[in-house]
């Protein structure tokens, strides 16, 4: 079932978020580690499949096909975003990174651009606020005045809430890709933190949760009221903490997480190597 609106669980809801596959015709590996990583996933039985974005490099449609056939053959529920790799074409592969051409091209129609997915719980309501933060020919993120105001709208319902995007909204250590996080990070989190001051003054602040792909690495990070989440890469892991572009060898892999009645998810991140 292709971004579904409302799902309804008898006890915890389990989503298993997995993002940066970089399907190519060039790297066939990336499609077979996929694969695995979705085979260890649906052992857990999720709920939810999150895919957080880079799906398909350079947009290709066949491989867009490839893989919604794929997700469709769960019979699971998802969600799917674009990342970067998915809305720019790189040309110079074999050049250093900084001297390489970055074009624009269309965003399937099949991924997100803003979507809200209610998760009834027995005793709790969640929501999923999925936002698209890639732009068109860059490596960067922005989320535009529409995104915004989306979560600014579903924000103000005050229920236990997870946001979903591509790219980090907040540095995660590694110069070179803290270059290319959200722009206007800044914006994003006075959008949260304006729905807490001006709506819950009163009430009780549920604390955030945001999920996100792109760096290729697992951290789990405090801002203000709100966790931030990343996720490893179903393809390659870049290594954690350094200023230069640099391939971790640590294992693919992806984030597990349950949402409880108690407004609060557990998550673990599982590995290929994790596995007997």
């Amino acid at each position: 079932m292709t971004h579904p609106t409302h799902l309804r669980v008898s006890s915890d809801f389990i989503i298993a978020q997995l993002s940066d596959l970089h399907l190519s015709t060039h790297i066939p590996a990336n499609a077979d580690k996929f694969l695995k990583v979705l085979d260890i996933a649906l052992t857990y039985e999720p709920n939810l499949l999150l895919l957080t974005g880079d799906l398909v490099n350079d947009g290709k449609a066949n491989l867009y096909n490839w893989l919604f056939d794929t997700l469709d053959k769960t019979r699971i529920a998802y969600l799917c975003l674009a990342g970067n790799h998915d809305l720019t074409h790189e040309l110079g592969h074999d050049l250093p990174f900084d001297e390489r051409q970055f074009l624009p091209i269309t965003k399937d129609d099949r991924l997100i651009d803003a979507h809200r997915l209610i998760i009834e719980l027995p005793h709790t309501t969640w929501q999923i606020l999925a936002v698209n933060s890639a732009i068109n020919g860059q490596i960067h993120g922005r989320l535009d005045d529409d995104k915004l105001a989306f979560l600014k709208t579903h924000l103000a319902y005050n229920l236990p809430t997870l946001i979903a995007l591509h790219h980090h909204p907040i540095p995660v250590g590694s110069a070179w890709i803290d270059k290319h996080m959200l722009q206007n990070s800044d914006e994003f989190w006075a959008t949260l933190n304006f729905i807490n001051q001006a709506t819950y003054a009163s009430d009780t602040i549920h604390h955030l949760h945001v999920v996100c792909g792109h760096v290729h690495q697992a951290h789990l990070l405090q801002h203000d009221n709100a966790t931030l989440y990343t996720c490893p890469a179903t393809s390659v892991q870049f290594s954690p903490h350094q200023d230069d572009f640099d391939i971790d060898k640590t294992a693919s892999g992806f984030r597990l997480l349950q949402l409880h009645d108690n407004h609060k998810p557990n998550t673990w991140v599982k590995r290929l190597n994790d596995e007997p």
